[in-house]
């Protein structure tokens, strides 16, 4: 040992020895949840692959993840989804859902506007073998001029619809409203003139 030093006692050492190391604190990263599409394809015998694939557009581009109802319509295997529903199940499904989508059926349309969304509706397309008539384009035109949902016939208009849907959260205008629609953002969805849905539904039914 070097003249002047000194030795540590054995019991202060072991005591040093003992002590934590001092860290600075870490900030803590708070990651937010992954947002929910939920897309309803309905029941109908008719398959929809097209929304099924633009649903697999959706989740690409925005990395949101995707919940599929998809009825008949075959589901890929890199979805997430099931045929049918239940009504809690469904109840459960709109609740967490950032967004929803649905195909031109006024039934869970009107789902969808009671949990408070401001749905982006694809109406299905006879043309493209996926209903017996085009009353669900005509039907989504009705109420999408009224401002009661956002509805989307191409890509383009769909991948729009839904981002700004998922950047505005439930109830914001997924799109812009046509010229004498009623706005969106006004106030609750759920709370939007629904008498006046109710009635739209019954007369555009009762004409196809």
């Amino acid at each position: 040992m070097p003249p002047g030093d000194r030795p540590v006692p054995r019991p202060v050492a072991r005591a040093a020895a003992d002590v934590p190391l001092q860290r600075p604190p870490r900030e803590r990263v708070v990651t937010a949840p992954t947002p929910l599409v939920a897309v309803l394809l309905g029941t109908d015998h008719h398959p929809f692959d097209r929304l099924v694939d633009w649903s697999r557009e959706v989740r690409r581009a925005t990395g949101a993840d995707v919940f599929v109802q998809h009825g008949a319509t075959t589901l890929p295997p890199d979805l997430t989804g099931a045929a049918v529903l239940g009504l809690a199940e469904l109840s459960s499904l709109l609740d967490r859902a950032a967004v929803v989508v649905t195909h031109g059926g006024p039934g869970l349309i009107m789902e969808a506007r009671a949990a408070g969304h401001l749905p982006v509706v694809v109406p299905r397309d006879p043309r493209l073998g996926e209903h017996v008539d085009d009353h669900q384009q005509r039907f989504v035109a009705r109420i999408a001029g009224a401002g009661f949902v956002a509805a989307a016939q191409h890509l383009p208009d769909f991948r729009r619809a839904v981002s700004i849907a998922l950047v505005g959260g439930r109830g914001a205008p997924a799109g812009p409203v046509p010229p004498g629609g009623t706005p969106p953002g006004d106030g609750p969805v759920a709370d939007l003139a629904p008498a006046r849905f109710g009635r739209l539904v019954d007369e555009l039914l009762h004409r196809t």
